[in-house]
């Protein structure tokens, strides 16, 4: 699938996301998707308000698109870099804001006054048109526009209640009047400016967090070209290229560590807190900061394909999918400004019925046409979403699915896979049992020598555990599922160690049974159990087990808080099942449990009115995280952009799922009162202004203002889960 920024000379598309300028409410995006979505070969379209994008899917061609954008009087931007994120255009605003105040200050002052003296009427018909030609000059141009495609937003309700005042001061001067609402012009202009400015800097903050982590990545590269370094711009890098990173520079691709060796800091990557130690043949990502030592680095993965990459488009894509909860705002958005172009001619009818004159007819007018906020409806869900998803992703959650969103509100049940789950799915020694005539250390010494060569778990935590000299294997046999035999070398002879199950000892004439105490004890408590026989003579019993996430058994805790029911399903057997439901203090077990029996258990749970979330690996887990309501994949290294799952945990740490609901419950909360403010506002403010109780120019103020109060509240979610992760 292609998600490329797109130009215009592309001839197909398959998915793919552009910038557009122009639009000022949510009409505007309401209309674009409908003149979108009707462009042959185009099988989908979201348009977001918030970061000012349109994502599109089908075959059409872009030239196409971007003809059917600008006809609908947009500006299509081509976003060449896939960093750029929530690019708001802010740049004319504050020049468009400067004028209309330097005009409009001496405008009100002279309204103020109240003199009828030719020179002062004079001067405010001159300063209200500079302000209309200048400052106001684009409210008038797109709403001319739009009336040319009989279709209308902000822009028209502000270009008709402006210019009627306007045109109404201009003939009550030219008629010898002395009734003129000339500042009424220059200071609504001017306000709702001033509400644009302030809102489009707040939006820019709102996509902080994701352009921060995109720009984790250097914008260039040290190329190795035989003995000679150059920098060269990370675009030219191609894959096989060798990279030069020295000490306290970010990796600019993901790679494999050709020379040297150095800790690195993965933390804003994979969430790993500690840097790792990364020698020749490891892998490294993108973004990531080398501490000491200088590393060469093969390319393998650059760009959009790189695990850096891949997050930031996964944050892209959920914040440019619209939230169910969203439906309903676009609905009222679509039918908006035609409602207040008849609500407005009706007071002005009804005040002109009353015989409260053309002054009480027309400001009563004015007052309705600028107060009414689409802006506000059309940000209050795509903004949250915006500032939610990024901040979600700086904590080390990426959402795939905004919809999962809206529905971690509701989760009471959180079912969890144990092996990588709740645990780091790496056995490690547990216990060392041995027979009298032994050690611990020689044990395990000839243990560790005899699975040197075991791919197997279980054999390597064995070697790792070995802390002595480890003699020599000179011969290794794995038969499949016992275990292993070798010969190892003791004092110049070889001697026959067995390392597995009961079964592989007596097949070498090995009495077993001097180590079923041990054993057994050790079983009991959850352990694989390995047997170790030396010379042909039972020796001892190594436990292992699979070790507990670091902050596994605070994260239940904090959930069980929460009042969230906490349920282990896994296939491990039922004691090792048990063991780490006791540690965890988990009352509700399901062992040996197949793929297919957890999506049973999820199905029946939701049967009983539950709202379950499935936390898995996202591979042998995906039946189950298929059918949860929120499905939360375990992510690391390079898979850290898991599609498999509507949420992924970067750094496979398990504390980060109180962090995912804290997130999305904030988030969903925050779009409630974002809707309800911006519903709430046009519901009782209309009214008010109809009934003339409201100055256009307290009106204009009080509109500018709900569309700031939207997107500041929405910045409140960049505090979100501070206590969580803390």
């Amino acid at each position: 699938m292609n998600d490329a920024a797109p130009t215009a000379a592309d001839p197909v598309l398959g998915r793919g996301t552009f910038g557009v300028r122009g639009m000022t409410c949510a009409s505007c995006a309401t209309r674009l998707e409908r003149v979108l979505t009707r462009v042959p070969g185009v099988d989908g379209v979201t348009v977001n308000l918030a970061t000012e994008a349109a994502t599109v899917r089908g075959s059409a061609e872009w030239s196409l698109v971007f003809d059917a954008t600008r006809k609908a009087g947009f500006e299509p931007v081509d976003r060449r870099k896939r960093t750029e994120t929530a690019a708001v255009v802010v740049d004319p605003l504050p020049r468009r804001l400067l004028v209309a105040t330097l005009l409009s200050v001496p405008l009100a002052i002279l309204g103020m006054l109240h003199l009828h003296a030719a020179w002062n009427l004079a001067a405010q018909a001159v300063l209200a048109t500079a302000v209309l030609l200048s400052a106001g000059r684009d409210f008038y141009v797109h709403a001319w526009n739009l009336a040319k495609q009989r279709a209308a937003n902000m822009d028209t309700l502000i270009a008709l209640g402006t210019g009627a005042a306007w045109t109404s001061s201009l003939w009550a001067w030219a008629s010898g009047g002395h009734e003129v609402y000339f500042e009424v012009v220059g200071v609504v202009i001017t306000l709702i400016l001033a509400g644009k400015f302030m809102e489009a800097r707040a939006r820019a903050r709102a996509g902080d967090s994701l352009r921060a982590l995109a720009h984790l990545v250097p914008d260039t590269a040290r190329l190795l070209e035989g003995d000679v370094e150059s920098e060269v711009p990370l675009d030219s890098v191609a894959i096989g290229d060798h990279l030069v990173v020295r000490p306290g520079e970010r990796i600019p691709v993901d790679g494999v560590v050709l020379a040297g060796a150095s800790a690195v800091d993965e933390a804003a990557v994979t969430g790993e807190s500690v840097p790792v130690l990364r020698e020749v043949g490891g892998s490294v990502l993108g973004g990531t900061l080398v501490h000491e030592g200088r590393l060469v680095v093969e390319a393998r993965r650059i760009g959009a394909e790189s695990a850096i990459g891949r997050i930031v488009q996964l944050v892209e894509d959920a914040q440019s999918r619209k939230a169910p909860v969203q439906r309903l705002a676009d609905d009222v958005s679509a039918i908006f400004v035609p409602i207040v172009l008849v609500i407005a001619v009706a007071t002005a009818a009804v005040h002109a019925l009353l015989g409260h004159g053309a002054e009480g007819s027309m400001l009563p007018a004015v007052a309705v046409l600028v107060i009414a906020c689409p802006c506000a409806l059309g940000l209050a869900t795509p903004t949250a979403i915006l500032v939610g998803t990024g901040r979600a992703a700086e904590l080390g959650v990426l959402v795939r699915d905004v919809a999962a969103l809206e529905r971690t509100r509701k989760v009471d049940t959180l079912i969890l896979d144990k092996t990588g789950t709740l645990t780091l799915g790496r056995p490690s020694l547990r216990t060392v049992a041995v027979l009298p005539g032994f050690t611990r250390d020689e044990v395990l010494a000839h243990a560790a020598a005899a699975e040197r060569w075991s791919e197997h778990p279980l054999g390597r935590a064995i070697v790792a555990a070995a802390t002595g000299p480890i003699p020599k294997n000179l011969k290794f046999e794995a038969p499949i599922g016992k275990g292993v035999v070798a010969l190892v070398e003791l004092a110049g002879a070889e001697v026959e160690v067995r390392v597995g199950g009961r079964a592989l000892l007596e097949a070498g004439g090995i009495e077993a049974a001097p180590l079923d105490v041990a054993a057994d004890a050790a079983a009991a408590d959850g352990s694989s159990v390995v047997r170790v026989s030396i010379g042909g003579k039972p020796a001892g019993v190594l436990a292992l087990a699979d070790t507990l996430r670091p902050g596994a058994k605070e994260a239940l805790d904090a959930l069980r808080a929460r009042g969230v029911e906490v349920v282990l399903a896994t296939g491990d057997q039922p004691l090792a099942a048990a063991a780490v439901a006791t540690a965890l203090a988990i009352t509700r077990v399901h062992a040996q449990c197949r793929p297919e029996e957890k999506a049973a258990l999820i199905e029946t749970l939701r049967k009983e009115g539950h709202v379950v979330a499935m936390v898995g690996d996202g591979v042998n887990d995906a039946p189950a995280l298929a059918v949860a309501d929120v499905s939360i994949a375990i992510g690391g290294g390079a898979d850290v952009a898991n599609e498999t799952a509507a949420m992924t945990l970067v750094g496979g740490d398990v504390s980060r799922v109180v962090v995912a609901l804290e997130i999305g419950q904030a988030t969903m909360r925050n779009i409630r009162q974002n809707l309800a403010w911006a519903f709430g506002f046009n519901v009782v403010a209309i009214p008010i202004a109809a009934m003339g109780w409201l100055n256009p120019m307290i009106a204009s103020g009080a509109m500018a203002l709900s569309s700031v109060f939207v997107v500041t509240n929405a910045l409140r979610l960049r505090r979100v889960g501070r206590r969580a992760v803390g």
